[in-house]
């Protein structure tokens, strides 16, 4: 089975197949690849395939052959759409394609970190690995070779991390030694953060999990004078508030996002 991963795609995931602190990360990447319109994830003990219709014979093989080489127990498929707003989360949720379904959570490590992943919770399922080497430069304390994060400078204030979904980000903030403010629309998605918490022996309650929409919070600080050291802006591409009439749309609302994350900075 093995036989089924072309030898340049396996010297690509070289590093994180050795490194022994991940087993969450990218496998095939589509067209970047040679399997365009599909993709692989490895996510601890299962792999997760994506792709908008049905995958080919060719696919089939090197989602075998990941499986054999990682000894997964199985591959989940998810139908890639266009228009996953108006779909239930039973339509959206990822299938099992391959091999046998276990339990619908499972727990990843990445970069030495764990979180708790849900095959059965829509169509994302806790975590974007694309986000990992930023992920990362919170736990190292440093963006790059040449620029150190001034952790002691940073302790003056909180980091706020808007969007934050099931918290990931918070988590390696808060295992940098920093508070974290975690702001997101889903009461269950913060509750989901706070699990993430726990699992990397961290206490939420020292942090703060806040239900609300972004812009609304972000101008309450504003007029009350709360600043941060630190602002993590990572919106998904939609997002609505309950009450709210007004759908965010990143590629329309990111500047006035960015103008008011701008004034709120120590």
């Amino acid at each position: 089975m093995e036989q089924n991963i072309p030898s340049r795609i396996i010297k690509k995931r070289g590093r994180l197949l050795e490194s022994g602190k991940s087993n969450a990360y990218r496998l095939v990447h589509g067209a970047g690849d040679g399997f365009k319109g599909f993709h692989l994830d490895r996510l601890g003990d299962y792999l997760l395939a994506s792709k908008e219709g049905k995958p080919d014979l060719a696919e089939e093989e090197i989602a075998r052959g990941w499986m054999s080489r990682l000894k997964s127990r199985g591959v989940y498929l998810k139908q890639l759409q266009k228009h996953v707003r108006h779909s239930n989360k039973e339509c959206s949720s990822p299938k099992i394609w391959l091999g046998n379904a276990g339990q619908s959570e499972t727990t990843i490590v990445e970069n030495g970190v764990h979180y708790q992943i849900r095959f059965d919770e829509g169509y994302s399922v806790g975590i974007f690995l694309d986000q990992r080497e930023n992920r990362q430069r919170w736990l190292q304390q440093k963006v790059n070779s040449r620029f150190t994060l001034n952790i002691d400078a940073l302790k003056s204030g909180d980091i706020l991390n808007t969007f934050s979904y099931t918290c990931p980000f918070s988590v390696c903030i808060a295992k940098s030694g920093l508070r974290a403010v975690s702001l997101d629309l889903s009461r269950k998605y913060l509750d989901w953060g706070k699990k993430n918490f726990q699992l990397n022996e961290l206490h939420p309650e020292t942090h703060d999990f806040i239900y609300g929409d972004v812009f609304d919070w972000m101008r309450r600080f504003r007029n009350r004078g709360r600043i941060f050291s630190g602002i993590i802006l990572d919106p998904p591409t939609f997002s609505k508030a309950p009450k709210s009439k007004k759908m965010f749309q990143a590629e329309r609302d990111y500047p006035d996002l960015l103008n008011l994350a701008l004034d709120q900075f120590l």
